[in-house]
């Protein structure tokens, strides 16, 4: 159970790879948009990176969304499971999932809504900075190095005399 949430945040990771490979016209998959889920409409899987999600219809396959914001109406269901980082989930009255849910640093709100599957949450977002500690470590690297070079003295002459032959 302790290893979900790390799983759950190296899958969201690599969604970037999964959208450019969507499996059928059902599916859904986006970068910095917006995909929202038509009331009489039926999709696949969803995925997104940077975007929202909004579910007025059905979902029959799984949900991965990362830096966005999943909202599922009154009602309506999401069929496989769902998998979000540094995201808020809002699920309705009547809402259900009918698989698991990882969810890694964002707000989970739950309005009466079922959730078939297990469920591991934590909204603390000090996660969200365990994927970007190495990016920020060698961005620290950089800036320290920069500001020691830019800070540096030149240093003085030699005293006169002290390096000459005799």
């Amino acid at each position: 159970m302790r290893r979900l949430p790390i799983l759950a945040a190296v899958s969201l990771l690599s969604i970037s790879a999964v959208m450019a490979h969507a499996r059928s016209s059902e599916d859904r998959a986006g970068v910095g948009n917006q995909i929202i889920v038509g009331e009489n409409e039926t999709v696949g899987d969803v995925a997104c990176v940077f975007c929202n999600v909004v579910v007025h219809g059905r979902v029959t396959g799984d949900v991965a969304i990362a830096f966005g914001k999943l909202q599922v109406d009154e009602g309506k269901s999401i069929s496989g499971d769902v998998a979000a980082f540094a995201t808020p989930i809002t699920l309705e009255e009547g809402a259900s999932i009918g698989g698991d849910l990882a969810a890694v640093g964002g707000n989970f709100t739950e309005k009466g809504a079922t959730i078939h599957g297990d469920r591991v949450i934590s909204s603390s977002p000090l996660w969200v900075l365990i994927p970007l500690a190495p990016i920020l470590f060698f961005a620290g690297l950089i800036w320290l190095l920069i500001t020691t070079i830019r800070n540096r003295t030149p240093m003085p002459p030699p005293y006169p005399g002290r390096y000459q032959r005799m």
